[in-house]
């Protein structure tokens, strides 16, 4: 396989290109075999909020999923980076409820929501953000949930040396086939364990979440429960206007995709048997989701969404059309 130099991604302006991007990224299938190579394939990269599917896992294969009920809402939630649309917050007060957890509970720090409407209603009210309104608030239930599963003292939870991310770095392990002991450890946004990861592990760890292939039963059915909760719910993914949410819809849950903080993408293809990870090498999430949407093109998916364009349009401050983020040939 031919690795072609970094994908570039550049943004025009009155049809002059104003800034260059670029992007290493790599497809794969669930055995690791690359399929398609954009710059440094092997690139190491924090992942950050990217794998929040595959660090679900442990939820279903645990029964707690099953012993709380949990909803297809709530699932999605698991894997989700969230604007904190009351929609949102909805979901994750009333999770916390039923497995007797409060707020107080999530030790993921907080943060205004992106949602802008969002923020500035929290704004008027009078209120100011606590950890619910964090866009890994749902991640973190998942952690107290698994907690309540395992009969573990949430306390310090985040922490690498607690059995939860313990048993996130092993999921980790196992669905990428890699080991981490020894890999560069960062600490993310919301205050849990980072591992630096390859770009080619990451893409065969999504191929096999999208597919089931390579795994046991058991991590099969946990993958199918996931994506299914995250292509049938794309709005609890993410949120209006976010490019996880507009991609699985355009797809119609013929793609499962997220994103991580710094330029990070990972995506599954189901029907083709496909994984892909990039990284902006700016860390520009903009150059991120126009790169993620040029490698759908690029591998022959089809949106069902004929409005659907890799291309991404720059307003300026009165709403005017007036240049687009896109690749270059």
């Amino acid at each position: 396989m031919l690795i072609k130099d970094p994908l570039k991604i550049e943004v025009q302006r009155g049809g002059y290109r104003e800034s260059l991007h670029l992007v290493h990224a790599v497809v794969t299938d669930s055995s690791g075999k690359v399929v398609e190579g954009w710059g440094d394939i092997e690139f190491l990269t924090f992942p950050r909020s990217a794998v929040k599917p595959l660090q679900a896992i442990p939820l279903i294969l645990s029964g707690a999923d099953e012993r709380f009920q949990m909803s297809t809402k709530e699932l999605a939630m698991a894997c989700s980076s969230h604007g904190a649309e009351p929609a949102h917050l909805r979901v994750v007060a009333s999770w916390l409820e039923r497995i007797g957890c409060e707020v107080n509970d999530l030790e993921c720090g907080s943060h205004w929501p992106s949602h802008e409407e969002s923020a500035h209603d929290l704004s008027r009210a009078g209120s100011y953000p606590v950890p619910i309104h964090n866009n890994c608030s749902g991640k973190h239930t998942g952690f107290l949930t698994l907690a309540k599963q395992r009969q573990l003292d949430s306390n310090g939870y985040i922490h690498p040396d607690h059995p939860i991310q313990k048993e996130i770095r092993s999921i980790l392990e196992y669905m990428m086939e890699i080991d981490l002991r020894n890999a560069p450890m960062g600490i993310d946004g919301c205050s849990i364990p980072t591992w630096g990861i390859p770009l080619k592990a990451m893409a065969k760890g999504f191929a096999r979440f999208a597919t089931g292939d390579q795994l046991t039963k058991e991590h099969k059915v946990a993958c199918e429960k996931l994506r299914s909760a995250m292509v049938t719910e794309p709005f609890y993914v993410a949120g209006t206007d976010r490019h996880c949410t507009t991609v699985m819809k355009a797809y119609g849950g013929s793609v499962v995709c997220k994103t991580g903080a710094e330029g990070v993408f990972a995506a599954g293809i189901p029907e083709l048997g496909l994984g892909i990870a990039l990284k902006a090498q700016d860390g520009t999430k903009r150059a991120a989701e126009v790169a993620l949407s040029h490698i759908l093109h690029q591998l022959g998916a089809k949106p069902k969404d004929p409005d659907f364009s890799i291309e991404q349009p720059l307003y300026n401050r009165n709403q005017w059309d007036i240049g687009s983020v896109r690749p270059v040939d």
